[in-house]
C-alpha cells in the first residue's frame, strides 16, 4: 500500500495561480484568443477539483494569478494616456493611442499584494498551529 502526501504548498500556490493567470489573460483577450484561454482553465480548474491534494483552498495563488494580467496591460500602456508615436531606424513611424496603465497597475497591485499577504499569513498561521501542537506534545507529562 501506497500512502500519499499532501502536495508543497507551493505546487498548489503555482497550480492555481496558473487558472487565474489563464482565466484573466482569457478575460482580456476575450475577442481573439481569450476563449481558449478559459478552456485552459476551466481544464486546469476540473483537475484541480479531481484530485484531492489540489482541492485545498489556496485563493492567494489564484489571486496573484489574476494580477498577471492587469500588470502586463499596464506595462503594454506604460507610455500612455493618449496618442504615442515611435520612429523606427528607417524612419517610418507609427501611433497609437494607449489608456491610462494607473487603473491597471492599482487593479494588479491590489490582487498581488492581497494574494501575498494571505499566503504569508497562511504560511504563518500554520507554522504556529503547527508549533502549538509540537509545544502540547512536548509539555504532556509522561507516566
Amino acid at each position: 500500500m501506497t500512502s500519499r502526501r499532501p502536495a508543497s504548498p507551493w505546487v498548489l500556490t503555482l497550480w492555481w495561480g496558473a487558472i487565474g493567470a489563464l482565466a484573466s489573460f482569457g478575460v482580456a483577450g476575450l475577442a481573439s484568443i481569450g476563449l481558449f484561454l478559459l478552456v485552459g482553465a476551466a481544464v486546469l480548474l476540473g483537475v484541480a477539483l479531481a484530485v484531492p491534494e489540489l482541492r485545498r483552498p489556496c485563493v492567494p495563488g489564484l489571486l496573484v494569478g489574476l494580477s498577471i494580467a492587469p500588470l502586463y496591460i499596464a506595462w503594454l500602456n506604460r507610455s500612455g494616456p493618449g496618442l504615442v508615436c515611435t520612429t523606427t531606424s528607417d524612419q517610418s513611424s507609427s501611433c497609437v493611442d494607449q489608456w491610462s496603465p494607473w487603473p491597471f497597475v492599482a487593479t494588479g497591485v491590489l490582487l498581488a499584494v492581497g494574494g501575498l499577504g494571505l499566503l504569508v499569513h497562511d504560511r504563518w498561521r500554520s507554522g504556529r498551529s503547527a508549533a502549538a501542537v509540537a509545544g502540547a506534545a512536548g509539555s504532556s507529562s509522561r507516566t
